[in-house]
């Protein structure tokens, strides 16, 4: 069942209460694949993209460390052209508290990372922050600048001996004009190799999702499998429609 709560772990944040005003808890949160998968396809989405970063020329069981921002067409250790998607960039938010109300990268040289197959336990390739080498709690933004995106899918993972106190993940949605429209708070999981799936699905386009990592100590986290579903066409926001389900995707 999709679900669109205040998290209650946000009374760690005074600046989270931003998600109070126009448009808040319009978002809907899944934690399961193939019901987000459904409500996008089943409400008129189509899946446009799919960031896994499996592409990426990184050495298993290797850390690349690189600066913000990732971006397609930016060069990065073992992305020599960035990522792949045109429409999506990664960053760090050092802002220190879960839902914050605007993007805040830093310009710390190591303040992301794409690691290799096989690293502390990851099965995959996939994007952290590394901002806990600064002494820094951070979250990671993943903004979308096509405008159309109006469901947008994730996995985030922790790692075996960095997840010290790790209570779960805050992750916060906004609109195009970065006005919050929901959070949600997802229950820890197991570090690498497990992960943990958050889908956002929304009636308006999305410009931004903020992914905060609760822990005691500044600890990294990453995130993989970004899937990014548009509308047909930028005209039916609000039409309902029968799509086809995504075949063959890739799972871990």
């Amino acid at each position: 069942m999709p679900r669109s709560i205040i998290a209650p772990a946000l009374f760690l944040c005074p600046l989270a209460l931003v998600v109070a005003h126009a448009h808040a808890d319009i978002a809907q949160f899944y934690t399961d694949p193939l019901q987000f998968q459904n409500q996008a396809s089943g409400s008129g989405k189509n899946m446009k993209g799919l960031e896994d970063f499996e592409y990426a020329n990184v050495p298993p069981q290797a850390k690349l460390p690189f600066p913000n921002s990732l971006q397609n067409g930016v060069p990065a250790p073992g992305l020599p052209a960035g990522i792949n998607s045109d429409n999506l960039i990664i960053q760090t938010n050092i802002t220190p508290t879960p839902c914050p109300a605007t993007t805040n990268p830093s310009n710390n040289q190591n303040a992301l990372w794409i690691n290799g197959a096989g690293f502390i336990g990851s099965n995959s390739i996939k994007v952290g922050t590394d901002e806990f080498l600064y002494n820094l709690f951070s979250s990671l933004d993943l903004i979308f600048t096509s405008g159309d995106k109006t469901a947008i899918g994730l996995e985030v993972s922790t790692y075996a001996g960095f997840a010290q106190g790790h209570q779960g993940f805050i992750v916060c949605a906004y609109d195009t004009n970065n006005v919050p429209i929901g959070n949600f708070l997802l229950p820890a999981a197991a570090p690498e190799p497990n992960k943990n799936f958050i889908g956002v699905w929304s009636p308006v386009p999305i410009g931004r999702v903020n992914v905060w990592g609760i822990f005691d100590v500044p600890q990294p986290f990453a995130v993989d499998d970004i899937q990014m579903w548009t509308v047909p066409s930028p005209g039916v926001l609000g039409a309902f429609g029968l799509a086809g389900m995504i075949a063959g995707r890739r799972r871990r």
